[in-house]
């Protein structure tokens, strides 16, 4: 029938998925190899500074994004012939939203952050704005599906950001040399985004406060689910430089960091099904929307299984060949970093068929238990427990995330039987790797 041959057409096809996960390859490669590089070059010290201010900007960066992504996105998939203007107004309330954070960052940056490090802080968050900006950018070539033209650019200025920055740590060693080049490349990729989608931008378009404040509304409801998407993301780094000392920070960073990259990739990744998720879903087709939900949830389970089997193995193996002694205590910590891996990845399979149905009060509520219960454990057990407690307590995040979304998922009553299946076993693998990875350590 017609409906269901131009379902068909709507759903990504192998292509774009292949595309959009070479784009997300190329940008996790980079966030893992940059990381790993910075610790060996930096020292746990050094590292655990430049990983703060990471995770602060990073904060401050996906929280003024204010939900627009996955708005823009799914205004813009709708009708592609008004994508420019809609990702412009999205740029340009981004920019107004980043205004007004400005000052308030400044003052707290000056107010607590150690006078020798306020250049680091300054030149990280530059460069982590700028990336966030160049990401946004990125939602007029989703719109029109031109997946290979994201893939490209990403994958080619990937490259160049890891040569430049890795190049810089290793030559001087010195954390402020490398915090500008983490920004220089990062403005570059930012002129090289727009440059390239130059075409599918209406550069002519200039929205007023009226326009500003429409796109706001309509992102509204997104808004306080992509902070807490990013305060679940960042909220260990966030309580640890409080609770530990820098060269412990620094230990934990070198692998907790390394497993973070999943939340925003994760996010990226599941971009390409959001357009198709969507439509199915707004127009009632439910047959429609359980083949796409099955195809979505079998996928982030497997590409979460092949994570956490990735960072059980290779992760002290890093320790042990790139990172070098210095680093020795972050190997019983590889554990729990791969069950997050697991976790947190098949989480955010649920997470995105939720956000095309609309239900994002309980992706909410299921964060913001996550979120508390997590601080009131890992203030408890640092104090008692110290480092070896921290990588256990983020894989609890994982695991509440998990089952919190594909619980709810579940019981809308148009997800696939998939979704059940994955719930009843990934906990188990999950915690099977761990246990292994325990063992074998």
């Amino acid at each position: 029938m017609p409906g269901g041959r131009h379902m068909r057409q709507a759903e990504p096809d192998r292509r774009d998925r292949a595309l959009m996960l070479a784009a997300t390859l190329a940008r996790m490669g980079v966030g893992l190899l940059t990381f790993m590089v910075l610790a060996r070059a930096l020292g746990p010290a050094g590292f655990g500074g430049f990983a703060a201010a990471a995770a602060y900007a990073t904060l401050v960066a996906l929280a003024t994004d204010y939900g627009l992504a996955t708005s823009a996105l799914r205004l813009a998939a709708a009708d592609p012939a008004r994508s420019g203007e809609i990702v412009g107004d999205a740029l340009r309330t981004k920019a107004a939203l980043v205004a007004l954070a400005f000052p308030a960052g400044a003052a707290l940056t000056l107010w607590t952050v150690p006078a020798g490090d306020t250049g680091v802080y300054l030149l990280v968050f530059i460069g982590t704005l700028a990336y966030s900006f160049a990401d946004l950018t990125l939602v007029a070539a989703r719109a029109h599906r031109r997946f290979a033209t994201e893939a490209g650019l990403v994958v080619t200025t990937s490259i160049g950001i890891l040569a430049i920055t890795a190049t810089v740590a290793m030559v001087t060693h010195d954390t402020l040399a490398t915090a500008a080049a983490f920004a220089l490349t990062r403005l570059a990729y930012l002129v090289a985004t727009r440059l390239r989608l130059r075409a599918l931008l209406h550069r002519d378009h200039r929205p007023g406060q009226h326009a500003i404040r429409a796109t706001l509304r309509q992102a509204a409801p997104y808004a306080v689910d992509n902070i807490l998407t990013v305060l679940t993301g960042q909220v260990d780094v966030l309580l640890l430089a409080l609770l530990l000392s820098a060269h412990d920070l620094g230990i934990y960073q070198a692998g907790g960091r390394l497993v973070q990259v999943i939340v925003p990739f994760a996010v990226v990744l599941s971009s390409v099904h959001l357009p198709a998720l969507s439509a199915n879903a707004l127009r009632g087709d439910d047959d429609a929307f359980r083949r796409q939900s099955r195809r979505v949830t079998t996928e982030f389970a497997g590409l979460g299984l092949i994570g956490g089997i990735g960072f059980a193995l290779l992760g002290p193996f890093v320790t042990r060949h790139l990172y070098g002694a210095a680093f020795d205590p972050l190997l019983p910590l590889w554990p729990g970093f791969a069950a997050y891996a697991m976790l947190r990845f098949a989480a955010a399979g649920f997470g995105i068929q939720l956000a095309a149905l609309g239900r994002i009060g309980p992706r909410i509520l299921v964060q913001i238990a996550t979120l508390l219960g997590y601080t009131i454990a890992i203030i408890l057990l640092v104090r008692t427990h110290g480092l070896g407690v921290t990588a256990w307590a983020l894989a609890a995040i994982g695991g509440g995330t998990f089952i919190g979304l594909g619980a709810v998922l579940w019981r809308s009553g148009r997800a696939d039987r998939a979704v059940a299946a994955v719930l009843l076993m990934v906990p188990p693998v999950a915690g099977g790797l761990a246990w292994g990875a325990w063992i074998g350590g």
